[in-house]
């Protein structure tokens, strides 16, 4: 499968060495010019910046329309209007956990999903066993969950 992917869960799971889950799942991730900014800018040895400059599965495109950057909602970030944009382009899946980004890609009728889909699919796929573990090591590692929603995403998955 080949997705459109935001910054976020492409940081999540590499700071969490968890990168591999993403390499099983997706033949290709295609970040748009802005994701590979938010993801290598920050640190050039961070685990993000060396996931996505080393893996050749991870490519980074140019978004088409340029011009219609400023249209998109204020609060979303650079990464994930370009990423919204590249994923229309192409017609192809987006992952993305911001949830002001996902109202935005429901808005637009795009497919989406974000790190829990990816957790969840691993495991139905036998990529994982226990989802439990790794999610609860994405968390240690920055990504923020609500405690209702760890819960619930848990208790669905029967962990």
């Amino acid at each position: 499968m080949v997705v459109v992917s935001d910054a976020g869960p492409i940081i999540a799971f590499a700071r969490a060495k968890h990168e591999d889950i993403l390499r099983q799942l997706f033949e290709i991730i295609l970040i748009p010019d802005a994701v590979y900014e938010e993801t290598v800018s920050v640190e050039l040895t961070s685990a993000s910046a060396v996931l996505v400059q080393a893996s050749p599965w991870i490519q980074r495109v140019d978004i088409q329309r340029h011009t219609e950057i400023d249209t998109l909602p204020a609060p979303l970030g650079a990464g994930e209007r370009e990423a919204i944009l590249l994923a229309e382009e192409r017609k192809m899946p987006l992952l993305l956990d911001d949830l002001a980004a996902r109202k935005e890609a429901e808005k637009r009728g795009l497919i989406y999903f974000g790190s829990l889909r990816v957790l969840q699919d691993a495991k139905k796929q036998g990529i994982l066993i226990s989802v439990k573990p790794v999610l609860d090591t994405m968390i240690q590692s920055g990504l923020w969950l609500g405690d209702d929603l760890y819960a619930h995403f848990l208790n669905i998955i029967g962990e």
